[in-house]
């Protein structure tokens, strides 16, 4: 009788921990099936930003001819392909572009995401990347193309800026698109009390402003003549960010260096056809603190420093043969600011102040300065409503002291525009 006991409660136990194992193995199955479901049907979102803006001036007349000295030329032409920063911008009503974002996770390894930059004339990969979710020792690796973490503002999307448009020395040293790049980024925080993040990015090395990787010779047509050639070195971008509470809020700051090479070819322009190849180093600062009274009623000030160094040459075709019609050494020493403030009184209204300048813009070719203004800012004021966290309407007046004429004189620009913001589908949180 009791081994009878003893086998049956042997096959008993045998039984449970099959059932045990069955039932694991089916929530395992489970698991994989939610997962498998979840990659296959991403969170989407949708963004649409259209505006109405009046200025002072006659762009159609005034486009072509305007620049910020130094930094950036042609009032917005298009240059094989592609279009400098506006200067100018259009009149009346805009559809300034629709932002698509596709999310989710692919396994228990990455994630990934593509954001596609939608407007009237294109569509625009601007960023796709897969993201790794479980690296050990607080790493986080991210592969594809992407906004650099460089700074504060350039890894942040147009519709989460605080004004309409983005500040003038990002516009001057970056472009409208900032660091956005094909590369790798890997970044890890720090085991301190306080967080502290470090981050390493590698890049392809593209920029409308500072950066560039193609080679260029004085005209298309003839290739024996010896032009630039290309680059196969990659943009490095390093940063170190932190974050702590004082005086009843949060202040974020961070320090920036992005370096690599420079290619610049406007050789379409007639008279004024010109390129650049040489050496490039950004430099930034940045600070952000915020306070906040209660939940919907806070005070946001924000602000950042670029240093910008080009070293090289400048080439400047002959019109009339396949030569160079100068070759001069070029140096370039140019920086600036913003600082700006935000009061957000309620859930639904808030309003801000930004300044904006360049404070130098030393030029120096063949050893000689050429003694180019740093008289160069920009002042705005907006004032914004929300009617829910998917719709928005803000109220913005600027005035432009940056833009000059082809002779050196100032040309100002004031303007008012109405920016309308729409958003449908699932949108993470903004970063701090």
């Amino acid at each position: 009788m009791k081994k009878i006991w003893i086998t049956s409660a042997v096959l008993a136990t045998v039984l449970y921990a099959n059932e045990l194992s069955i039932d694991e193995e089916l929530e395992n199955q489970k698991v994989e099936t939610v997962k498998k479901s979840n990659g296959m049907m991403p969170s989407i979102s949708l963004i649409v930003d259209m505006g109405y803006t009046t200025r002072n001036f006659d762009n159609k007349n005034t486009i072509n001819h305007i620049e910020i000295p130094g930094l950036v030329h042609g009032g917005g032409d298009e240059h094989e392909g592609h279009s400098h920063t506006s200067l100018a911008g259009d009149d009346g009503f805009t559809l300034n572009y629709a932002e698509l974002s596709l999310g989710a996770s692919i396994d228990n390894y990455f994630d990934l995401k593509g954001i596609f930059h939608i407007t009237k004339d294109a569509i625009e990969i601007e960023e796709a990347y897969a993201t790794t979710t479980s690296l050990p020792w607080n790493l986080r690796a991210r592969l594809g193309k992407f906004n650099s973490n460089f700074g504060y503002l350039n890894e942040k999307h147009h519709h989460s800026y605080s004004f309409n448009d983005i500040p003038l020395i990002y516009n001057a040293l970056l472009g409208g698109h900032g660091l956005n790049d094909i590369g790798v980024q890997l970044q890890y925080v720090l085991p301190f009390n306080t967080y502290t993040m470090v981050g390493l990015e590698v890049l392809e090395g593209t920029n409308e402003q500072s950066f560039g990787v193609d080679g260029f010779s004085p005209t298309d047509a003839n290739e024996t003549f010896a032009g630039v050639e290309g680059t196969d070195t990659p943009l490095v971008v390093g940063y170190i960010k932190t974050s702590f509470d004082i005086a009843g809020g949060t202040l974020l700051a961070g320090a920036s260096v992005a370096n690599g090479k420079s290619r610049i070819a406007h050789l379409d322009e007639g008279d004024e056809s010109h390129a650049f190849a040489g050496d490039s180093t950004i430099y930034g600062v940045d600070m952000t603190y915020k306070n906040y009274f209660s939940t919907h009623n806070s005070i946001t000030l924000q602000g950042e420093y670029l240093y910008r160094e080009l070293d090289g040459k400048q080439y400047v075709p002959n019109t009339t043969n396949d030569a160079w019609k100068s070759i001069v050494n070029l140096n370039k020493k140019q920086a600036g600011f913003y600082t700006q403030v935000v009061y957000r009184h309620n859930k639904e209204i808030a309003m801000g102040v930004r300044y904006s300048a360049i404070v130098q813009n030393d030029v120096l070719a063949n050893g000689v300065n050429k003694n180019i203004s740093d008289d160069i800012y920009v002042a705005s004021a907006m004032v914004e409503y929300n009617f829910s966290e998917f719709s928005r309407v803000r109220l913005q007046y600027t005035h432009n002291s940056s833009l000059f004429n082809e002779d050196g004189t100032k040309n100002n620009k004031d303007e008012i525009g109405l920016q309308f913001n729409y958003a449908i589908g699932a949108h993470g949180a903004h970063s701090f």
